[in-house]
Order: structure tokens, then sequence, then C-alpha cells
């Protein structure tokens, strides 16, 4: 008989609660199926298949964490709500005579439903949706799907797993909280507001000062590298300041509204404002929770959806053409023009290897038949030789440039390498590639001229605002001119780490010859010299055309590798429609995480967003009862109502804004580490983003306006 009454007590409580429950449990159901949508699509033995599969999987396990960890957060904040809100009712049970020993099961029951309902729909959610998320994936990644259903039970015992046991989690915290209660305290604690706070204005202050030196960090970085280091710091500036400003800055506010008696002293500004004042700390942390999930979803809505949509122009910039070959040279001796002619001699033919088949045949036999090919194919790997039919050669295009990393050393730069660390980068760092003014003129269509000591420059959009360019190590240049523009080389700045310099020189072999032939104390060089040969073929966007050739490319410089005394340290073949796969990969399995998570972090705000309208609602419903018997009508209610919450309600959004804004330096050196290229898109994504989630947050506005009223006016009773 007693446990029917717990169960039945349990029930009824959900019920009569359902203004309360139906959204917390709403909110565990899409976290559960979320979470078996990412673990299903991460364990998905179709996607690990697909080349580069495993990099939209490894994001899909990044974002299973970032949902667990979310999920225990939110959870365990909304039921603490849900206890808060149900507190007065377990003290009257335990006043009308329930010992905590029947309170503790009835809230056990209490969680036995709202967990198996939570769970159970989340995880029948999952399983329907299953498919549907393959479908959506899949599109995004540009791959054919099946259409036959499958049930990954591994995923869906490990959902209900974790789950189970953040509800364990919240069901021990609950019990304890009512054990540490007494009666008295259970049946005041909804009613138990905060003292009204004074105005902060040192705490505020120092929450603006913290805000701006998060500004100044963003948008002073100039090296994706140096985002990568303070980044973490400006974000976690940026939400301590938040929540300052939000606590602290809005009751400085509100105590400036009450002193201007022209605003104050209205009906529908009198009542709100007072009633903001006096729970404002905790109005203030809502509001601040709101603002940092609302930057938090248009930071990575932008962020992917510009990743996304761009990702043709970035595979375009980074390789120029079908087949992209970087061919590293050894020493000066090996980059003399007179060698390089001879690459480009034999690539310009279009049978390939086949053309040097007579006299490279000796050679091999003479260097012995053991000798290891040094050339790497496509994404690193070895190839052999093709004997299908060579596609012709088009669009060839060739220079020589030496590339080393610089470090700023009076005025100028020094590339010793034993100044660095390897596998570390400083960011005040530059990679300088130095290409010779023959190269320049003719792939720009230029004739300009230069003196033995002068130089061309090229920094990518900023100024480099000396007079002259100098390397510690190999010489000094005067600055001619800076450029506006350079040929597409296959290292563009926005793909680097670090920033670049493109510097032009009339004699590249002397330049080759100071820096190249002096390795450091730790064995490796500080210049690189460097062969590029690019060009198209017939059929280059079919990847087993184009693989096919670069085994025939790698072949053809293999053999000159041998014939030469090894002038030709190795090579690197990358085929345009390979990276472009693993290019879309990275980026559409970007944008469906930024999109799931989105999801959350939307649900999130809503709740909270909900919870707070609902809350207040109650707390506010018998002030706004005296209003009334003493002549406040209900239109002047509503009026009052509109005026708290538009007073409040947008300030998160408009400080999201703010902070996007002010983020963008930041987020832009740290797309550059993801190949993205085109700034312009970026801006245009980010305000399409801000403007949608602006148009959804106007009618969540719409919403909780209306159950707020329904509840202080008596009209939801």
């Amino acid at each position: 008989m007693k446990l029917h009454l717990y169960r039945r007590l349990a029930a009824e409580g959900i019920r009569k609660n359902r203004r309360l429950y139906a959204p917390y449990m709403m909110a565990g159901s899409v976290m559960v199926m979320i979470h078996y949508l990412l673990h299903f699509l991460e364990s998905s033995p179709i996607i690990a298949e697909v080349r580069g599969g495993d990099f939209a999987q490894l994001f899909m396990g990044l974002g299973g964490i970032v949902i667990r960890f979310f999920a225990l957060l939110f959870l365990f904040y909304t039921n603490s709500f849900l206890i808060r809100q149900r507190s007065r009712e377990f003290g009257l049970y335990n006043v009308l005579g329930m010992d905590k020993r029947n309170l503790t099961r009835i809230m056990i029951w209490e969680s036995v439903f709202s967990t198996a309902i939570s769970i159970g729909s989340g995880l029948l959610l999952g399983v329907l949706f299953s498919k549907l998320a393959e479908l959506g994936f899949f599109y995004i990644l540009e791959l054919d799907a099946g259409y036959a259903m499958t049930v990954s039970v591994r995923s869906l015992a490990l959902t209900l797993r974790f789950f189970l046991e953040i509800y364990l989690f919240l069901l021990i915290c609950t019990i304890w909280r009512v054990w540490r209660l007494d009666p008295l305290e259970l049946l005041q604690s909804t009613q138990v507001g905060e003292k009204p706070p004074k105005a902060q204005r040192l705490t505020a202050l120092f929450g603006l000062l913290l805000l701006g030196g998060a500004y100044y960090l963003a948008v002073t970085i100039k090296e994706p590298l140096q985002a990568i280091l303070v980044f973490v710091a400006a974000v976690l500036m940026v939400i301590a300041a938040t929540y300052i400003l939000f606590v602290a800055g809005s009751v400085t506010f509100c105590r400036l509204l009450q002193k201007n008696k022209r605003y104050y002293y209205k009906p529908n500004h009198f009542v709100s404002v007072s009633s903001m004042v006096y729970r404002m700390k905790r109005n203030g942390a809502g509001l601040a929770s709101i603002c940092i999930l609302s930057t938090m979803i248009l930071v990575m809505l932008s962020c992917t959806v510009a990743l996304y949509v761009g990702d043709e122009t970035s595979v375009q910039e980074r390789f120029p053409r079908h087949i992209n070959m970087d061919v590293e040279l050894n020493g000066s001796e090996g980059f003399r023009r007179e060698f390089t002619d001879q690459l480009e001699d034999a690539m310009t033919v279009n049978a390939g290897a086949a053309a040097l088949a007579g006299a490279e045949d000796e050679t091999v036999a003479e260097t012995g038949a053991g000798a290891k090919a040094s050339v790497a194919g496509p994404s690193g790997t070895a190839q052999k030789g093709s004997g299908t039919a060579a596609p012709a050669r088009q669009n060839i295009r060739t220079y020589r440039k030496v590339e080393m990393y610089g470090l700023p050393l009076d005025g100028g730069y020094s590339i010793d390498m034993d100044r660095w660390v390897m596998g570390t980068a400083d960011p005040t760092g530059r990679v300088i590639q130095f290409f010779s003014l023959e190269d320049f003129n003719e792939l720009m269509g230029t004739d300009a001229d230069l003196a033995a000591d002068e130089c061309l420059i090229y920094c990518y959009g900023e100024k480099y605002g000396r007079d002259t360019f100098s390397i510690a190590e190999g010489g000094s240049w005067r600055v001619k001119a800076q450029l506006d523009d350079f040929f597409e080389s296959g290292f563009r700045s926005e793909l680097s780490a670090m920033s670049l310099i493109d510097v032009v020189v009339k004699d590249l072999d002397a330049a080759a010859g100071a820096f190249c032939d002096r390795p450091g104390r730790n064995g490796h060089p500080w210049a690189y010299p460097e062969w590029i040969c690019e060009y198209d073929i017939d059929g280059g966007d079919d990847e087993e055309t184009a693989r096919a050739e670069a085994a025939r490319a790698g072949d053809t410089i293999e053999q000159i590798r041998l014939a030469s005394g090894a002038k030709i340290r190795g090579a690197d073949i990358n085929l345009r429609v390979v990276e472009r796969r693993y290019s879309l990969m990275m980026d559409g399995g970007l944008l469906f995480l930024g999109m799931l998570l989105s999801i959350v972090f939307v649900i999130a705000s809503v709740l909270i967003i909900y919870y707070k309208q609902i809350s207040e609602g109650y707390e506010d419903q018998a002030r706004f009862g005296i209003m009334q018997s003493v002549g406040m009508t209900k239109r002047e209610i509503r009026r009052s109502i509109n005026s708290q919450i538009l007073t409040v309600f947008f300030l998160p959004l408009l400080f999201a804004g703010i902070h996007l804004i002010f983020a963008f330096p930041l987020l832009w050196q740290l797309l550059r580490l993801f190949g993205s290229v085109d700034l312009p898109l970026f801006v245009r994504m980010a305000q399409l983003c801000f403007l949608v989630y602006g148009v959804c947050y106007a009618a969540v506005y719409k919403l909780t306006a209306g159950a707020y009223y329904g509840i202080v006016s008596g009209a939801g009773e």
C-alpha cells in the first residue's frame, strides 16, 4: 500500500508541475538523442571506410565529450531549479507527518519516472532519427548512403549507462539537499528572496576592465599561433567579465534607472525596475549564462558555415592545379637553374617516365636494385609507376623558391635553426620565401627590374614598414617596393600557422648559396631550396586518373634523382581531388557537429529563459495581485511586464553580438589554421547567423512573455 502511495504521489507531483517537468524531461530527451547520434556516427563502419572519414569521426567523438560535460552541468542546473520550486510542497508533506525517509521514497519514484521518460524517449528518438542524421551527414560530405536501417547496440548501451549515472548523481544531490533542510526552511524556500544588493561600482569597473583586456587581446592578434596561445585566456576573461557585468553591472544600471525620476516613476517601469533590483544577483547570473550560450552558438555556426561554404575556394588556393608537386633539392648545387631546367624538360614530356626509359634504365642498373624511392606520393604514400596511357599535361607552371623560418633580430631576421627548438614555433616568427625576379615576371606578366642589392616585398595584407630586408646569416637588400599582389604560390599566408613574407630578388642562386649550404648544429638545414611544378590533366578530377598520373610523375622524379647523384632530397605530390575530399571531410564534419551542438545550446538557452520567467512569474504573482487590488489594470500589468522583459531580455543578445564583433580577428586567425581564405565570406556568414538567431530569440521572447503574464495575472492558474 505504501509503495503504491509513493508512486501515486510522485506521479501526481510530476503531473501537477508539468509546466516545470515537461521542459526538463524534453531537454534530457534531446541530449540523450544527440549523444546517441554522435556515438552512432562516430562508430559507423560506413563512414570509417570512406577516405578522410577518420577526420569526421574524430569530430563526432569530440562532440560526444562536449555533450557529456554540458549535459551534466545543465541537467544539474535545471534539477536544482525544479527542487527549489518543489521544496515548499516537500515541506508541507513533512509537516503533515511524512518524515524525510518518506520524502526520499517520493523523490526516488519521481526520479525513476522522469529518468525513464527522458532516457527512453531520447533513445527512441535517437534510433528513429539515426538514419536521417546519417543521410544528412553524408549529404554534407557529398557521399552516397544506402537506405538500410541499423541500430548500434554499443551506442545504446554507452548512452544508457552515461545518462543513468547522471540522473543517479542528480537524485543523490536532491536527497542530500532535502535532508539538510528543516520543514520550516522547506516551506519558505521559494519565498526567500535576496536582499536588495547595493550598486557595486568597483566590481562593475573591474568587469569592464577585464572585458576590455579580453577585447584587446582579440583585436590585436595578427598571427594564428598567437590566436592559439591566447584563445583560452581570452575566452575565460570574457566569461568572467560577462558574469561580473550582468550581476554587479546590472545592479548599478538599475540603480541609475531609479535615480532617473522621469523614467522610474511610471507604473510600467516602477514595478519592473524595483523587482529587478531585488533579485538582480540571481537574474544577472541567468542572463550571463544566456549571453555565453548565445555567443557560443553564434561563434560555432559562423565559423563552421564559413569553413564549409568556402571549402572549394580554400582547396583551389592551396592546390591551384590538378597535380601539385614540390621537389626539395639538395643544397645550392641542386638548386641551380641548369638542373631545374632538366626537371622542367622531363615534366613537360607528356609520356612521363617513358621518355627517359633508355638512358635512365642504365643509371638505375648502376645504382643498384635495392635503391629506395625518396619520392612521396599523394598523402605521403610512395607511388609506383603505372602502365596506363599518360594524359596530356596542361597549364604547366614551374618556379623555384627558397623557404626558411625567420625570427626577428635587430630589425631583420635570423634563420639560425639553433635559436629555436624543433617542433615549436615562435608566434613572432615568419615563414620567408625567396623567389627569382625571372619567375616573378613570367608568372605575374610584368617586366619589373631590380639591382643586385634590391628586392620586392609582399606581406599578404600587412605593411612591411622598413627600407631594408635583411637576414643576419645571409645578406641585406633594399626594399624597392612593397607589392600589392603576388601569384598563388600554393603556400598562402592565410593557410600557414605563421605569417608569410615573399621576397623577390634578382639573383636567387646567390641567395640560395648563402642560405642552403649551412646546416645548423642539429643537422637541419637553415633553408630549403624547392622546385615547384603544377599542372592540369584531362580527367584530373577523377581520383584514379590523378593517382595514376602522380605515380608517373613520381617515377620520373625518382629516376632523375638516381641519375643526378642525389641532387633531389625528396618530393611531395599533392592531388587536388584527394585534398578536396580530406578538406570536405574536415569542414563537413565540423559543420554537422556545430549544428548538433547549436541545437543543444539553443535548447539550453530557451530553458534558462523559460525557467527564469516562470520562477519570476510565481514570485511576482502576489506582488502584481496587490498592485491590481490598489487599482493597477491588466493592461498596465502587461506594459510593466513588457518593460521588464525588454529592459533585460535583449541584453544577452546585444552583448553576444558585441562579443562576436570583437572576437572576429581572433576567430579569423583560427580559421586560417583550417585553410579558410575568404574573409568577406566569414563576415557574411556571421551576419546571417546573427540575423537568424536574433529572429529565433525574439520568438522565444514572445513565448516566455506570454507564460510570465499568464502566471502573474492569474490566467495561467
